[in-house]
């Protein structure tokens, strides 16, 4: 009896490894057939109090957004009082808008560009990623052969290096890693349990 619970305990954690193995592997091949002008497609987050305690809101090209709107190249956005928001630009990076910010904001293939009138604004690029943000003050720029992290103020033309990470989805690859570890160390422990059940010896009558 103990054999068969061990046996359907470790079919039930084979089937799970299986499952989340073909979820991630589906995930990757739709990501990577995926147009590359899908890709060029920025979201939009927006965090934040409202003054009148409704949904946080921004504008985009002047239109009020909420979180999920999709922005495309060469648009403008602008964060109220206390709102804060975040254009996610795939495999580029991301921008991130702080209060009473207005960015016009552009993107292709390995570049991000765009002027900021007002406010302040971090940028996170990826490795190769040639970044150009004008300012009221002069034209701030990266270095596009690193991934990097900056601060750029509209009435500066100085940047300022933060630590968080350019790729906001970094920590997926050691969660699956880790995962497939704890996996693999069941099934073991598992198989290791029915062959030591295998090896009694039954008394004899």
């Amino acid at each position: 009896m103990r054999k068969i619970f061990y046996t359907l305990w470790l079919r039930n954690i084979t089937s799970a490894c299986l499952a989340m193995v073909i979820f991630t592997t589906s995930s990757m091949i739709a990501l990577a057939a995926t147009p590359e002008n899908k890709s060029l497609m920025g979201e939009i987050t927006v965090s934040g109090q409202s003054i009148n305690g409704t949904a946080p809101t921004v504008t985009l090209n002047g239109e009020p957004v909420m979180t999920g709107r999709t922005f495309f190249s060469a648009g403008t956005i602008a964060t109220p009082e206390n709102i804060n928001s975040t254009v996610r630009i795939g495999k580029l990076g991301y921008v991130t808008l702080t209060p009473n910010t207005s960015l016009s904001l552009s993107f292709d293939g390995n570049a991000i560009s765009g002027t900021l009138s007002a406010g302040q604004i971090k940028v996170s690029n990826a490795e190769g990623v040639n970044v150009k943000i004008q300012t009221n003050a002069g034209l701030v720029t990266n270095e596009s052969n690193l991934a990097s992290n900056f601060t750029v103020n509209a009435e500066q033309t100085t940047q300022q290096d933060t630590d968080d990470d350019a790729d906001g989805n970094s920590a997926l690859g050691p969660i699956l890693v880790f995962s497939g570890i704890v996996a693999a160390v069941v099934i073991l422990v598992l198989v290791n349990r029915d062959d030591e059940d295998d090896l009694i010896v039954s008394p004899v009558r």
